[in-house]
């Protein structure tokens, strides 16, 4: 990997021991290398990245947060969508008017307060005219710690 990456044979030890977060350009080529979808890579390392700025491990979204808390997950993924609706100077109500999804449901997942269904997630992502990689790479991410179906990454030396 390190001669494919130009990367260091410690740094990769580092990076995918956990240690130290790897940097963008480090994930979009162990993309390249392995054919790995590098918007979940970099999805990834934007969560990673998160929890690190607060001090935290990541961790599944039940084990981190208290009840009717967002999970670290589903505030970013907010985050994103609040960007991308920014982006198309759409009010609530008209997003509710171009999509599916009511006025109350947009400000649900803005908010943080509902993890949206991808459907709204692609919705507002055409409507912004962004590609959907990235957003949809989030949304999985979440619904994936929300339903529990991602297990802690153990780190350190066994």
């Amino acid at each position: 990997m390190a001669t494919k990456t130009g990367y260091s044979t410690k740094s990769w030890e580092r990076y995918l021991g956990g240690r130290s977060l790897p940097p963008h350009d480090a994930v979009e080529a162990m993309a390249r290398l392995t054919g790995e979808d590098p918007a979940r890579l970099l999805a990834l390392r934007e969560i990673a990245a998160a929890g690190r700025q607060r001090h935290q491990p990541f961790a599944p979204a039940a084990e981190t947060t208290a009840p009717g808390t967002p999970s670290l997950e589903r505030t970013i993924l907010a985050a994103a969508l609040r960007e991308l609706k920014t982006r198309t100077s759409l009010s609530l109500a008209g997003l509710a008017e171009r999509t599916a999804y009511s006025r109350s449901s947009w400000h649900r997942c803005l908010t943080g307060t509902t993890l949206p269904p991808r459907r709204a997630v692609e919705d507002l992502c055409r409507l912004a005219d962004e590609p959907p990689g990235r957003c949809l790479a989030l949304w999985e991410i979440a619904e994936s710690a929300e339903s529990g179906r991602t297990t802690r990454a153990k780190t350190g030396p066994r």
